[in-house]
């Protein structure tokens, strides 16, 4: 193949994050067509670690005295998604591959005694997702892909505070883990030497998912939680200058309007309280917009400036601080040295940030009152 296969592979792992729970890092979302650039066997491992800071100003309901605290809260964590791929060329047409990500995380730690305690505590996510794939060239410009994706949601939490006595609270942990099955399928197409085109869809993945759930020393283990990881349709264009430079746009689509109720089902709470909760959420479709501007300093050096916006799929009136997804902004600068024919590592730097307001509602008593009301400012610095 005549174009320019070794600078398009070096944007294999150049990507970015979008929204607090679904990132675009690594290995994720990569289109499965993609794989006809593996000459023999390719291995890859790398980790994307991150550091979240969040921080709300504003107040808050209290469930023991009825009236509104002010103040501040804090969240400051950090996580580590390893991602992997090995794969291998079957013949001139089929290449085979097994990708390990992490598209779906969360940690965030407001604080068990946080002034917003009773709206969230923690949320807390682990998400492993195994692809087995396969791409498949059709002729020398024309390459599908498929796979499929076993994914297993492991120690989901999603914690708040409820009133423990007449002047106290406590910590309601709800832990669950589950696993869904979906898939992925993309086409990509060399318009000509230096125009290449990519489409690639992920499948929506349901989450049926239980556990147990713990209220000072009241335990049920029938907890139920669903939750559909959302599908996720992703389209790319790559533009070669000449030698020294090329571009990377892509469009992303995230059909998160699939999720409009959080149920937890089961519950510790004790009575007057209902086990059961529904929290309305009514997301949205959400788009996410990725532009990447790679230079080549050497034969061993390439350079990469990223630059990503992802409008969320919240709406304004139901935003929380568990999930306090809003136009999210994202830059970034990104290495890849190849240190032999067969070796090359790559290294991002970037930082996320939004800016965002919360102002739900609760209803008590046939009646709708403010509950978490203020600013919510979230950071990501983000290596890997």
């Amino acid at each position: 193949m005549r174009f320019k296969v070794a600078a398009l592979t070096s944007l294999v792992c150049i990507s970015s994050h979008a929204n607090v729970i679904q990132y675009f890092t690594g290995l994720s979302y990569q289109n499965p067509a993609e794989l006809f650039k593996v000459k023999n066997t390719e291995f890859i491992i790398g980790a994307a670690a991150f550091n979240t800071q969040g921080r709300f100003n504003g107040s808050q309901l209290n469930f023991n005295t009825f009236q509104y605290d002010v103040g501040e809260a804090k969240t400051n964590t950090y996580s580590a998604l390893p991602y992997g791929r090995i794969a291998k060329r079957f013949n001139d047409r089929w290449v085979f591959a097994v990708d390990v990500t992490q598209p779906f995380h969360s940690n965030l730690n407001w604080g068990n005694n946080s002034f917003t305690r009773y709206a969230a505590t923690q949320t807390l996510l682990t998400d492993v997702d195994i692809s087995p794939r396969a791409s498949f060239s059709i002729n020398r410009s024309w390459y599908i892909g498929g796979g499929l994706n076993f994914n297993f949601l492991k120690n989901n939490e999603t914690n708040w505070a409820l009133p423990s006595g007449a002047t106290s609270s406590a910590n309601m942990i709800n832990r669950t883990s589950g696993f869904g099955l979906g898939f992925d399928v993309g086409v990509f197409h060399a318009l000509n030497q230096t125009n290449f085109l990519g489409l690639t869809y992920y499948s929506r993945i349901r989450q049926n998912t239980s556990g147990t759930s713990t209220f000072v020393d009241n335990v049920d283990t029938r907890l139920e939680f669903n939750f559909k990881m959302p599908s996720t349709t992703i389209l790319n264009y790559v533009h070669i200058f000449n030698e020294k430079w090329l571009t990377s746009l892509s469009l992303f689509h995230v059909n998160w309007a699939a999720n409009q109720y959080a149920v937890f089902t089961n519950t510790s709470a004790q009575p007057p309280l209902n086990q059961n909760f529904t929290f309305a959420m009514k997301f949205r479709r959400a788009f996410a917009y990725l532009g990447a501007l790679r230079y080549q300093y050497n034969e061993s050096l390439g350079l990469t400036a990223i630059g990503m916006v992802d409008d969320g799929p919240e709406r304004d009136e139901l935003r929380t601080i568990n999930f306090p997804a809003d136009t999210q902004y994202f830059v970034g600068l990104a290495a890849d040295y190849h240190l032999n024919k067969t070796t090359t590592l790559e290294f991002l730097y970037g930082y996320g940030f939004e800016n965002t307001m919360t102002n739900n509602k609760v209803a008590i008593a046939g009646q709708a009152l403010p509950f978490n009301t203020g600013r919510v400012k979230i950071y990501n610095a983000t290596t890997f």
